[in-house]
């Protein structure tokens, strides 16, 4: 005799949910609804077998469905069926998504849900979790497997082309806009590509040396001079010449992790530090980020004064970052009158006037 419990375990098992016996229809064999005593209630399909709905058994039995539901929890144990192990795991997955979001910044919980879907932070949710270390701007430059070794454990986890780098990349655009690159974010790729460039500051018969990052430690500085800072090795150059007796430093665009390693030990030695570059977008916030890395520092010809002062230099940008804003004062007048008139001045058509 056909068990009709087993049948609609297997039924509730494939197509049920929440404990809910649903009015399936069944397919069997002429001699189970004889069985059964359904014969006269049952459908000839076209395979040869009788369907029937699944309540007319229960009918049969005098049963509600709640009734058979509880036969079969006392038969088998509970129940799961394949919707509602979906359901389940669909719902640790949801405990597990908002721990993660209560655990970390709100800043970096708003990240994830902007850039990534929930079925991508649950393939991983170990790397997101490490990543939230990531959030923060290193207060001190740092070496980009240094830093990937302190986020994830692995100094090639922000390789080129990793999962992690990508993050990373993610998590600089969303703080520092779209154009930001690592050094914007205080991360530098490799020692062997850090190298600070200055003119007239060793004490070698060398006017311009090229110091490697793991040298800047170990030199012999001067102490309590003044050193000029440019934005580009053209201008250091002419200005270098032009006054032998006078310390420069080039900084070539984005400040490296060598350059500030040197700016920080020169002043340590009481040094007075003036910075100048190019008076557009990119060049204020190269401005604003060193001045809030190293607030001693002095800038020179980078107010709105110089700005109106050699406007007749300003010409209209070919490529420039749209920055939002600046912590610097200065600066942040500076910014807007660049944003209104749409001119910038570059610092090689002013140096002579520097």
């Amino acid at each position: 005799m056909i068990d009709w419990l087993a049948l609609t375990k297997d039924l509730y098992l494939e197509k049920g949910e929440n404990r809910q016996l649903k009015n399936w229809r069944v397919h069997l064999q002429k001699t189970d609804l004889l069985d059964l005593g359904l014969y006269s209630k049952g459908k000839l399909e076209e395979d040869g077998r009788y369907s029937i709905p699944c309540y007319q058994i229960f009918k049969q039995y005098v049963k509600s469905p709640d009734e058979v539901y509880q036969e079969l929890e006392d038969k088998y144990g509970p129940l799961l069926s394949k919707k509602d192990r979906r359901k389940q795991k669909g719902l640790a997955n949801q405990a597990k998504l908002a721990q993660l979001k209560q655990e970390v910044q709100p800043e970096y919980a708003a990240f994830l849900t902007q850039n990534y879907s929930d079925k991508q932070l649950l393939s991983d949710l170990p790397f997101y979790q490490e990543m939230a270390k990531a959030w923060d701007r290193p207060a001190e430059g740092v070496l980009l497997p240094t830093f990937a070794l302190q986020v994830l454990g692995n100094p090639h986890a922000f390789d080129r082309g990793s999962k992690g780098r990508g993050c990373l990349d993610k998590i600089i655009q969303q703080q520092l806009g779209e154009d930001a690159a690592l050094a914007d974010f205080n991360v530098y790729p490799d020692q062997l590509y850090n190298f600070a460039m200055t003119a007239n500051l060793l004490d070698t018969p060398l006017t311009y040396d090229i110091i490697a990052l793991p040298d800047i430690d170990r030199i012999p500085l001067p102490k309590q001079i003044k050193v000029y800072l440019h934005e580009n090795s053209g201008v250091t150059t002419a200005l270098a010449s032009k006054f032998p007796d006078r310390a420069f430093v080039c900084t070539g665009g984005q400040v490296n992790l060598a350059t500030k390693r040197l700016i920080k030990r020169l002043l340590t030695n009481h040094c007075q530090l003036y910075y100048s570059g190019d008076l557009d977008q990119s060049g204020i916030k190269i401005a604003d980020n060193l001045l809030l890395e190293f607030p001693d520092l002095h800038l020179l010809n980078m107010d709105l004064a110089t700005y109106k002062k050699h406007y007749q230099a300003s010409v209209p940008p070919a490529k420039d970052k749209q920055i939002k804003e600046v912590a610097n004062p200065g600066l942040q007048q500076l910014l807007a009158e660049i944003q209104r008139k749409q001119r910038v001045i570059f610092e090689e058509a002013i140096h002579d006037f520097l």
